[in-house]
C-alpha cells in the first residue's frame, strides 16, 4: 500500500487495525462556517487521540478548524457537516442543484453543495423526500452507514451475515445493523472493549470531530486495505456460473449454506453482458471485449486485449501455462488454474488479481511493465515480480487460504496485509516488503525470511513467529508472544503514537527481601483515550546497577544487596522506580516460585515450612494498569484460590510475598496469566451433552504427543472452559478409561474474542459387534463427507450418506451416519451396527469449501468391538490434485471375520454414480438423482422487510 505524505507512515504502521479502542470515539466535525486552516497549528488538539489524523486531513484540505484558532475535537457533528467531509474525501464536485428538493437545504448555505453532492452519488437521498435535516447530529450508527456507501460497499454489506461479535448489534436500528456489522467485519470500525471481555458499538451515541477524523483518515489514506479485507470476506463479487461443467451437490438441508462450492471462486458478475471463452492452446487476440473472458485451455498466450468486464482462468486449464501480453483488465482477474511453471502477466494492466487454486501449486509472474493494483491469495500459491514490473499494490493473503498452504512472496513488494490463519508464508532470498500489516486473524502463521530478505515496516496483531536469515528493520507489536528468536537481529520495536505518557505499578519502590526474590513491575501507556495500554513486555527494561537487581519485561529479580533504580522505556517516555535488595536472613525460608492461573496460584518454598495460612501472606494483583484486589482468597496445600478475574484480554499480575512480619518465611515471587481462553460444550453422537470428561490440551495444531499445557474437565452440562494463552491447542478427549474413543479438538485463544463454540463429539466405543468408521480432517475443505456403501441383507446394496444416514431392515439399525459435520475437523462417524457378509467400500467426498482432500490432513480410523484402539488407520495422500472423491479401503466380513483392501483412489466420479440401491425398501437412484442433480442459482441476499415506522435503508440517514 502506497502511504500518504507527512509522517502518516508512522500513523498507518500503528494504528491501521492496531487500534486498541474503537476506531470511533464517542462524537465528530463540523465544517460550516469554519475558517479554512492553512496551517496546521490548532489550540485544543495536543490531546486529542487523532491529532496526527487531523493533521493530515487539515493539509489535504478535507478538514478545517474554528475562526478562534481551535478545532473543537470533541464536539458533535451534523449532516451538513459530514456531508462535506465526505464530499472532499471522495474528490467530488459541489453540486447544489441535486439538492434542491429539499425543502430544509437552502440554496444559498455554505452546504448545499456538498448535500446536492452526496444526494447525486448516491450516498443519501435525505430522510424523507423533501428534509435532509442539515443540522440534526450524526449518531455512531449513520456514520458507519455514510462510509459504507462512501466504499461503494453497500450491497456487500447487505450480503455478509451479520457478526454477533459486537453484543450490542441488536440495538442497532434495523436499517444500519448490516452496515456497522460489515464495518466491524473489515476492522474500518472496532467497538469498544469492555472488562466482561465483551465488545459494544453504542450505536444511538453522538458522533464527534476527532472520530469523523479519524474514520476520514481511514477512508481516505488506507482506502485500499478495507476494501481488500471486504474482499477476504468474499464480498467483491458474485459468481457467476462456469460453462466448464463440474461435479456439484445440493445444498444440505441441515446446512443450506454449503450450496455446492467445491472451492475456489469463479468471481464476477458480468452484469448480463457476454462472455468470450478460450477453449484451445496457442496465441489469441481479441481486442476490445465488452464483457468477461474466460481462458479454459493450457498454454494459451493472449495478447493486445482489452477486456470491460472480468478475466478467468478455469480450472480446467489444470498445471498448464498461460501467458497475458499487453491486456488490460478493468475488472477481476481470478486465477483458478495455471501451474508451478506459471501464469506470466507482461506489460499489462490488471486491477484486481484473485489467485485461488485448490491445491496451490500455482505460480504468478508480474513482469515487463505490469500494474497491479491489488492481489488477494485465497490459496496456496507462489507470487513473483520481476525487474521492469510496474507498480504492484497490495498483496492481501486472505483468511480463505487453508491451514498450512504455502504462500511464496518472490520479489520486491510495497505492501501486504496477511489475514491467513496458520499458513506458511515465505519471503524469498533478497526480496523485499514495505509495509507489513498481519491482522489478529492470522494467529500461528510462520514467517520464513530467506537470506537477504527484509520487511521494512511491521504492524503484528497475531502472535506469528519468524524463521530464516532475513531482517525486519521496524516492528509495532501489539500481541504478546511474538517470537523474533530465530531470525539473526531483533526488529526495532516501535511504540504506539497514541501513548502520551507512561506508569509504573508499584510506582513508589519496593523492597526485595531475599536474594533470587521478584516482583513485577507493570508498565501502562496513557492514551488520550480512556484505555490505557498494557506496554510491560513492550517496553525496554534496565537496571542502574545490575549487581543488585536485573529485570527481565518488568520483573525484577534481587541479585544483592543495594538499591538500584528499574526504568522502562516506551518510544520517547520512561519511568524510573526504585528498588532495594535487603535479605531479611540468611538462610531462613523463602517463597522459591509461583505458578498462577485465573483463580489459582500454586506457591513454592525452598525449604519445609509448617503450619502456613493465608495471614502470613501479603497478595496483590494488577490489571489493566492499576491495582486489583483478588476476591475469595483462600489458602491450602500450597495452593492460594481467589475469584477467577473477569476481563477477557487483559494480563493479571499477581505477586505473594511473606506478610510485614515475616513470622514463617521471606521473599517474593511474581507470576501472571494471561486472561484469554476458551470454552465449549462436549456431546455424544445422540446430541447428549458428556459430563465429567477430562480434555488434555497441547500447544499447536494437529498436537497430538508432547507436553500438556491444561487440562479441563466437563460439567453436568457437558461444558467447559480453560484459561490458556494466545494461540492454537489441540485437545485430546476419551481413550483408556472412559466409555470413548480417543478423539481430538482443535480451539483456539484468542485476544480479542471470547471463543465460547469450541465444541467435539465424543465417539463412543463401539458394542462387541459393531464397527465404527470415524473420519476427521482439518480446517479446509469446510465439509468432507462420509460415504459407507455394503450388502443389504435382502439383497443388493445400501448406501450411507448425508442425505440418507440410516439403513434399516425390518425396523432395526443395521448401518447409520451417526454425525454430519459441515464446519470443518469433523469427526463423522459411521457405525454398523450389525454385520452382514460381504463387501463394503468407504469413501469421502469434497462438497464444498476452499483447499482439497489431499490437503485436507483427512484420517479414517476403524474400530471395531469394544476396544479403544483403532484396527485401521488411513491418512490421506497428500500428492493427488483437486478431485472430488477419495475411494478409501473395502473391508470384506466374513461371518465375523474383517479383512480390508486398501484402495486410495481419487475420482470426480462418484463411488455410487450408476448403482442402485435400497434404503428402507426405496430405491436409491432416486437418491443419487438428488446427489449429483445441479444446484440452483444462489439468490441474492434481500434486504430485510422494515417496519412502516422505520425509514428506507437509503434514506435513512
Amino acid at each position: 500500500m502506497m502511504i500518504g505524505n507527512m509522517a502518516s507512515k508512522r500513523i498507518s504502521v500503528a494504528l491501521v487495525f492496531a487500534m486498541v479502542l474503537s476506531i470511533f470515539s464517542t462524537n465528530y466535525i463540523a465544517f460550516g462556517a469554519e475558517a479554512a486552516s492553512s496551517s496546521v497549528s490548532f489550540t485544543d488538539i495536543e490531546k486529542s487521540y487523532a491529532k496526527d489524523e487531523v493533521t493530515a486531513l487539515v493539509e489535504k484540505g478535507i478538514l478545517g478548524g474554528y475562526g478562534d484558532g481551535s478545532f473543537k475535537p470533541s464536539n458533535s457533528i451534523t449532516r451538513a457537516e459530514l456531508a462535506k467531509v465526505l464530499v472532499l474525501a471522495l474528490g467530488k464536485e459541489q453540486d447544489a442543484s441535486s439538492a434542491a428538493s429539499f425543502k430544509d437545504v437552502d440554496s444559498k448555505s455554505w452546504y448545499s453543495g456538498y448535500v446536492g453532492a452526496l444526494v447525486k452519488s448516491g450516498i443519501t437521498q435525505g430522510i424523507s423526500a423533501d428534509q435532509f435535516a442539515p443540522n440534526k447530529t450524526v449518531t455512531r450508527e449513520e456514520l458507519a452507514v455514510f462510509f459504507v456507501r462512501a466504499f461503494g460497499l453497500e450491497q456487500a454489506a447487505l450480503a455478509v451475515p451479520l457478526d454477533e461479535k459486537l453484543t450490542d448489534i441488536s440495538t442497532v436500528s434495523t436499517w444500519a445493523k448490516s452496515y456497522v456489522s460489515f464495518a466491524y467485519q473489515i476492522g474500518f470500525i472496532k467497538g469498544v472493549a469492555h472488562a466482561d471481555g465483551t465488545t459494544r458499538f453504542n450505536p444511538s451515541g453522538v458522533a464527534d470531530r476527532q472520530a469523523l477524523a479519524r474514520l476520514a483518515y481511514e477512508f481516505v489514506f488506507n482506502k485500499t486495505t478495507y476494501e481488500l479485507a471486504a474482499a477476504s470476506l468474499g464480498a467483491t463479487a458474485t459468481p457467476a456460473p462456469s460453462a466448464a461443467p463440474t461435479p456439484t451437490n445440493p445444498p444440505k438441508s441441515s446446512d443450506s449454506s454449503s450450496g455446492g462450492n467445491n472451492g475456489g471462486s469463479n468471481g464476477g458478475n458480468n452484469g448480463g453482458s457476454t462472455s468470450t471463452s478460450i477453449n484451445t492452446a496457442g496465441e489469441h487476440t481479441l481486442g476490445a471485449v465488452t464483457g468477461d473472458v474466460r481462458i479454459y485451455a493450457a498454454n494459451v498466450t493472449l495478447k493486445n486485449t482489452t477486456i470491460t468486464g472480468n478475466l478467468f482462468l478455469e480450472t480446467s486449464i489444470g498445471n498448464g501455462d498461460v501467458t497475458l501480453q499487453n491486456v488490460t483488465v478493468s475488472g477481476s482477474t481470478t486465477i483458478n488454474g495455471g501451474g508451478p511453471n506459471s501464469i506470466h502477466v507482461q506489460n499489462s494492466t490488471l486491477a484486481t488479481v484473485i489467485v485461488d487454486k485448490q491445491d496451490g501449486s500455482i505460480r504468478l509472474v508480474l513482469e515487463n511493465g505490469t500494474d497491479v493494483q491489488q492481489v488477494t491469495i485465497r490459496s496456496g500459491a507462489i507470487i513473483e515480480t520481476q525487474p521492469g514490473v510496474g507498480q504492484v499494490g497490495n498483496i492481501n493473503i486472505s483468511s480463505n487460504v487453508p491451514h498450512n498452504a504455502q504462500v511464496s512472496l518472490n520479489g520486491v513488494f510495497n505492501s501486504v496485509s496477511v489475514y491467513a490463519e496458520q499458513a506458511a508464508i515465505t519471503l524469498g532470498e533478497n526480496g523485499s516488503i514495505g509495509q507489513m500489516n498481519v491482522f489478529a486473524s492470522a494467529l500461528n502463521t510462520v514467517f520464513h525470511l530467506e537470506q537477504g530478505s527484509n520487511v521494512a515496516n511491521a504492524v503484528l496483531d497475531a502472535i506469528v513467529s519468524f524463521l530464516g536469515q532475513g531482517s525486519i528493520t521496524d516492528a509495532v507489536v501489539n500481541a504478546d508472544g511474538v517470537d523474533f528468536s530465530s531470525l539473526p537481529s531483533q526488529p526495532n520495536l516501535q511504540a504506539d503514537p497514541a501513548v502520551s505518557s507512561i506508569i509504573a505499578e508499584p510506582a513508589q519502590g519496593f523492597e526485595l527481601s531475599a536474594i533470587g526474590a521478584t516482583r513485577q513491575i507493570v508498565a501502562t501507556g496513557v492514551k488520550y483515550t480512556a484505555n490505557a495500554k498494557d506496554i510491560t513486555t513492550h517496553s525496554n527494561w534496565t537496571s542502574s546497577d545490575a549487581s543488585v537487581a536485573e529485570v527481565v519485561y518488568g520483573k525484577v529479580k534481587a541479585v544483592g544487596e543495594g538499591t538500584t533504580y528499574i526504568t522502562a522505556t516506551y518510544g520517547l517516555y520512561n519511568v524510573q522506580v526504585p528498588v532495594t535488595v535487603a535479605v531479611y536472613e540468611q538462610g531462613y525460608p523463602t517463597i522459591s516460585a509461583v505458578q498462577v492461573t485465573n483463580g489459582t496460584v500454586d506457591v513454592s518454598f525452598d525449604q519445609q515450612v509448617d503450619d502456613v495460612n493465608l495471614s502470613d501472606f501479603a497478595i496483590s494483583a494488577t490489571v489493566n494498569g492499576a491495582a486489583y484486589e483478588l476476591s475469595g482468597l483462600q489458602y491450602a496445600d500450597g495452593k492460594i484460590t481467589f475469584n477467577p478475574v473477569q476481563s477477557y484480554g487483559s494480563t493479571l499480575y499477581v505477586h505473594v510475598e511473606a506478610n510485614e512480619a515475616k513470622t514463617k518465611f521471606a521473599g517474593s515471587q511474581s507470576g501472571s496469566v494471561k486472561l484469554t481462553g476458551f470454552g465449549g460444550t462436549i456431546i455424544d453422537v445422540a446430541r447428549n451433552p458428556v459430563a465429567n470428561l477430562t480434555i488434555e490440551f497441547r500447544k499447536g495444531l494437529g498436537a497430538t504427543s508432547g507436553p500438556v499445557v491444561g487440562t479441563a474437565v466437563t460439567d453436568a452440562n457437558g461444558r467447559y472452559y480453560i484459561y490458556l494463552a494466545p494461540g492454537i491447542y489441540t485437545g485430546e478427549l476419551g481413550g483408556v478409561g472412559t466409555p470413548y474413543v480417543t478423539t481430538y479438538m482443535t480451539a483456539v485463544s484468542a485476544v480479542n474474542v471470547n471463543n465460547q463454540n469450541e465444541n467435539q463429539t465424543a465417539i463412543g466405543i463401539p458394542s462387541e459387534n459393531e464397527t465404527r468408521i470415524v473420519l476427521t480432517w482439518g480446517k479446509d475443505p469446510a465439509d468432507l463427507d462420509s460415504h459407507l456403501i455394503g450388502p443389504a441383507v435382502q439383497g443388493g446394496i445400501f448406501h450411507t450418506w448425508y442425505g440418507s444416514k440410516i439403513y434399516n431392515y425390518n425396523n432395526s439399525k443395521m448401518v447409520d451416519l451417526d454425525l454430519d459435520d459441515v464446519t470443518s475437523y469433523g469427526p463423522e462417524t459411521t457405525t454398523i451396527r450389525k454385520d452382514t457378509n460381504g463387501t463394503y467400500t468407504f469413501y469421502v467426498h469434497h462438497f464444498s469449501g476452499a483447499s482439497t482432500i489431499s490437503a485436507s490432513g483427512a484420517k479414517i480410523e476403524v474400530y471395531r468391538g469394544s476396544s479403544p484402539t483403532p484396527i485401521k488407520v488411513y491418512e490421506v495422500p497428500t500428492d493427488k490434485g483437486n478431485e472430488l472423491y477419495w475411494t478409501v479401503f473395502t473391508m470384506t466380513i466374513t461371518d465375523g471375520q474383517v479383512t480390508f483392501t486398501d484402495v486410495n483412489t481419487f475420482s470426480n466420479t462418484s463411488p455410487a454414480s450408476g448403482l442402485n440401491f435400497v434404503d428402507n425398501n426405496r430405491p436409491s437412484d432416486e437418491q443419487e438423482q438428488v446427489e449429483e442433480q445441479e444446484p440452483q442459482p444462489e439468490q441474492e441476499p434481500q434486504p430485510e422487510q422494515q417496519p412502516e415506522q422505520q425509514p428506507d435503508p437509503q434514506t435513512a440517514p
